[in-house]
């Protein structure tokens, strides 16, 4: 099908770690993410793509600011991997609208 895009999960930390998880999203995927972004602002526990099909992540804000984010391949694997990040910039929210803003404009819909 045309109306997919093919992506992937990336983790990479330090030496300890690196996997990558293959994600298909559809169009209705985009527009939770921006949700899961309007959640992140507003420092509230949220996950996307828990639908099943696609390894999910999951965010907890952390009282010191920072972020436990967890990627969970339930499809294939079962493996959850977490990580604590530590603050995030303020303009990060901003800039994954952007790159949000950019995919759709190259997304076929």
């Amino acid at each position: 099908m045309h109306d997919l895009l093919d992506c992937e999960i990336v983790i990479v930390a330090e030496e300890s770690l690196n996997a990558s998880f293959a994600v298909t999203l559809f169009p209705e995927d985009l527009e939770d993410w921006e949700e899961t972004l309007a959640g992140l602002e507003a420092r509230r526990f949220t996950t996307w793509l828990n639908s099943g099909r696609t390894p999910s992540i999951r965010f907890k804000p952390q009282e010191s600011g920072g972020l436990l984010v967890s990627v969970h391949d339930g499809p294939s694997t079962g493996i959850t991997v977490t990580l604590p990040l530590f603050v995030l910039p303020p303009t990060w929210a901003a800039e994954q609208r952007d790159l949000l803003t950019r995919v759709r404009e190259v997304y076929p819909g």
